[in-house]
């Protein structure tokens, strides 16, 4: 069963069980499966027949063979040996060589550096690169305004829960709720006259918080 992890005798054995039985708890996931699987093996298909790599031809000055480069782009990728070697149809071990002579030839000690020189130099095609998208991040000054903004709304309305900001994970919300809570932010001070909680909806992380105070305490907070 091993050897046939993604072969395509097992994969069509499973499609085939979830139309027997598609209205079995793990029919839908097992579909879901499939279908990234077929997306998956789509892309190393164009991947090899891409004419970005196919058809590269780098400079004179460039010690790499296509193979060697064709390493290095899978490295790029952010690839391990194995999956590189699958790409190209060859065994991890070899991979692994072609890339130490590439490091060899290009008088580097890593990997890293070898994507970096090549990069510079303009021996890697672009097109055969996918470049992530940097995550926007938003600025410390707009959060602070933020916080601030939220809390003096939320002063005047006291007992009424709020949305404060909506976070990147779970993890961020419910640290962002703990520091609300103990007024390390100073736009929610003093200490005790705040409650906050982090809480998912819609697949956003978001905390919530509301004043404990009063009218009065608010005012006299602002004097």
């Amino acid at each position: 069963m091993a050897s046939e992890a993604l072969s395509p005798r097992l994969l069509a054995q499973l499609r085939a069980a979830t139309e027997r039985s598609p209205g079995a708890p793990a029919a839908r996931t097992v579909r879901l499966l499939l279908d990234e699987i077929d997306r998956l093996n789509g892309e190393v298909d164009q991947l090899r027949s891409s004419p970005a790599l196919a058809q590269w031809e780098p400079d004179a000055e460039c010690p790499l063979s296509q193979r060697h480069l064709q390493v290095i782009i899978g490295t790029a990728r952010g690839q391990e040996c194995p999956g590189i070697a699958r790409d190209m149809g060859l065994s991890a071990k070899t991979v692994n060589k072609y890339r130490q002579i590439a490091m060899h030839r290009l008088g580097v000690r890593t990997a890293a550096q070898a994507v970096a020189v090549c990069l510079l130099r303009g021996w890697l095609p672009r097109a055969a690169l996918r470049v992530p998208e940097v995550p926007h991040r938003t600025s410390p000054v707009k959060i602070r305004n933020t916080y601030r903004e939220r809390a003096a709304l939320l002063r005047e309305t006291p007992g009424e829960w709020g949305i404060v900001a909506v976070y990147d994970s779970g993890p961020t919300a419910r640290q962002s709720a703990y520091r609300l809570r103990t007024g390390a932010f100073k736009a929610f001070r003093p200490p005790g006259m705040w409650e906050a909680e982090a809480f998912t909806e819609d697949g956003e992380h978001r905390v919530r918080a509301r004043y404990l105070g009063t009218t009065d305490t608010t005012e006299r907070e602002a004097s």
